[in-house]
């Protein structure tokens, strides 16, 4: 059973649940072998039969409706680091530079429904209403240089601890 906070209005047709609020909107549709019920400010999710397929679907179903009504009225968002002497990420219009050490910048263009804040050169904020977009967003970001283990030089999720490894050592002979 997902509450359904006041400002926030839920339409389901079929297998499509449409969900507004003061952050936006957002559509999407359910996975097969699930109905959704809705009764007043709350709605409930209901599964078609007791089949191992039916029951994994049901808290699917569950949780992206959760996540729908949660991105509408909080939103979502990760927190990025670039480490790294001359490392540096700003925001340029609809582009997200990022100078990492190669020879140029690289550009990320910045999806539609996805806001980035750049508050320091060395922080990145990636929030928007879909918890899967923002999700990959960042990650794909990170992908550009991710953290080595030597040095630890690298763009990474704030609060991941990289374990570092020790460099090469002088033979002793």
């Amino acid at each position: 059973m997902i509450q359904i906070p006041s400002g926030v209005t839920v339409a389901v047709e079929g297998t499509t649940a449409t969900v507004k609020g003061p952050k936006g909107e957002i559509a999407r549709t359910l996975p097969p072998g699930c109905r959704v019920e809705h009764e007043g400010n709350e709605l409930k999710v209901l599964r078609e039969s007791e089949e191992m397929r039916a029951r994994a679907m049901h808290g699917l179903a569950r949780t992206l409706l959760y996540n729908m009504v949660l991105g509408v009225t909080q939103g979502f968002g990760k927190d990025l680091e670039v480490v790294g002497v001359g490392y540096k990420a700003e925001v340029k219009g609809k582009e997200l530079l990022l100078t990492v050490g190669f020879s140029e910048p690289v550009a990320y263009k910045i999806p539609e429904g996805v806001k980035i804040e750049v508050p320091a050169p060395t922080q990145i904020k990636v929030s928007g209403i879909s918890k899967e977009q923002v999700g990959q967003v960042a990650a794909e970001i990170r992908r550009v240089r991710p953290p080595e283990p030597y040095k630890g030089k690298g763009i990474k999720y704030a609060g991941e601890v990289i374990h570092r490894k020790a460099g090469k050592t002088a033979g002793v002979s």
